[in-house]
């Protein structure tokens, strides 16, 4: 142990040490298919005799890892599946806390594509080796695996669009420094969205005190409201925890085989209390949302013919006052533009539109908000909208697909509807104020 380390950290890099050494001894040959000490398998992949640990079973969709090294597959060391439910975009930039031999690095790698870059980040020279290993057996070349520790991210303010992680903040002594570090190496915008076995509920004493425990990822666990204060506190929004499993008494057995405590009196009590969740949060975006001009309507133009979107009476809305188009401005620059076009009662939502460096901000979200509470300020009674390639997106925001016939007549009347919008495109409406 360095003189920097803390005994929790020095029994953590020791024992997913030897776990990368067996993965290695199993896909080289060089020792028995064994897992002697199921503690170092929870939290630590399954065993290599066949047995299953309630925490590592089951994480991955069938076909999801075909195509991953075996020794990926072997040290999957999580709880969870964050890069399925982290939502990962063409040309991101991850971060995986806590990476081990590098699974959910590929899958990520694989997510965000060849405009994007995967990057993890380890304590332990042997899991690194082995994910090391790992990307060059996949041929993946858009990764990067960083030696350190998550209390201490070695990366820029600002550098990276999601973080995602699978059972390893538990395993921190100090999960405040980790998030604060989360925090400051995320964009503007960015999103925080991790796997990690959490609490409901008090545990015995003794099981918080077990050293043993917490490296099996169980002691160590926050509580589901800790998780959100300590990200709020952090600095995060719109932070949430959503449980994905929940282990009963069985399962607390297998936690507890070689803690040393009373195996029964425990598991009762503990049954139910802990499970895996996907837990979610966003950095603030650095934007300004404000009222358009005239003076934007070239910014907003060119935003516009980018995104392939209809230019179709913008000129002469942005002329009159109170047009009902916003615009978001970063450092002075138009980078996001959305408008609303009256429609009798009710209210088209048109033209919004991010800049491509944008659009994993939070920034689309905050002008859906913007237009939809003007539009109820309004007073209208519903907002529709036409799209080729959101249908997937609106209905976070209460929106549903509706037929073209039941839409009002001063809607389809409108230039959109009319002649600039193809036929193909999908109708949405969202009801507004009361009729919601």
């Amino acid at each position: 142990m360095s003189n920097s380390e803390t005994p929790l950290t020095a029994i953590v890099r020791e024992k997913y040490g030897a776990a990368a050494l067996r993965v290695l001894d199993r896909v080289e040959g060089t020792a028995a298919a064994a897992c002697c000490d199921p503690v170092s398998c929870n939290c630590g992949g399954a065993a290599f005799d066949g047995t299953v640990d309630p925490i590592t079973a089951d994480l991955y969709v069938r076909g999801e890892t075909d195509t991953l090294p075996e020794a990926a597959v072997l040290a999957s060391l999580g709880c969870g599946n964050p890069t399925a439910l982290a939502e990962l975009r063409p040309g991101e930039v991850v971060l995986d806390l806590g990476s081990g031999g590098g699974i959910d690095v590929l899958l990520s790698a694989r997510r965000v594509g060849p405009d994007g870059k995967a990057y993890g980040l380890d304590m332990t020279d042997e899991m690194l080796a082995l994910a090391r290993r790992n990307a060059a057996e996949a041929g993946v070349t858009n990764v990067e695996f960083l030696r350190g520790r998550i209390e201490d991210i070695p990366l820029p303010d600002d550098s990276v669009d999601v973080i995602i992680s699978n059972c390893v903040i538990n395993l921190s002594g100090d999960k405040s420094r980790v998030l604060r570090e989360a925090y400051r190496v995320l964009k503007p915008g960015g999103r925080f969205a991790v796997s990690d076995v959490v609490v409901q509920g008090a545990l015995p004493d003794d099981v918080r005190r077990s050293m043993t425990l917490w490296v099996g990822c169980v002691a160590g666990a926050l509580q589901d409201d800790e998780f959100v204060r300590l990200l709020h506190a952090a600095g995060f929004e719109d932070a949430s925890v959503e449980m994905t499993r929940r282990y009963g008494a069985d399962d607390a057995r297998a936690f507890l085989v070689h803690a040393g405590l009373d195996m029964e009196r425990v598991a009762a009590a503990v049954a139910g209390k802990v499970g895996a969740a996907f837990v979610r949060a966003r950095k603030p975006a650095s934007f300004t949302l404000r009222d358009a001009t005239p003076a934007d309507t070239g910014a907003v133009e060119a935003l516009l013919t980018e995104a392939d979107l209809p230019l179709a009476g913008v000129r002469e809305a942005l002329a009159r006052p109170a047009s009902g188009f916003v615009v978001a401005e970063s450092d002075g620059r138009v980078v996001g533009v959305g408008g609303l076009e009256d429609c009798c009662d009710d209210v088209l939502l048109r033209s919004v539109a991010v800049a491509p460096a944008w659009r994993t901000r939070g920034l689309g979200r905050a002008l859906v908000l913007r237009l939809i509470a003007e539009a109820e300020a309004r007073g209208r009674r519903a907002m529709y909208l036409l799209t080729t390639t959101a249908e997937g997106y609106f209905p976070h925001f209460g929106f549903r697909a509706v037929d073209r016939a039941n839409v009002p007549a001063e809607v389809q009347a409108t230039e959109e509807f009319s002649r600039a919008c193809p036929a193909s495109a999908v109708v949405m409406v969202r009801s507004l104020g009361e009729a919601r």
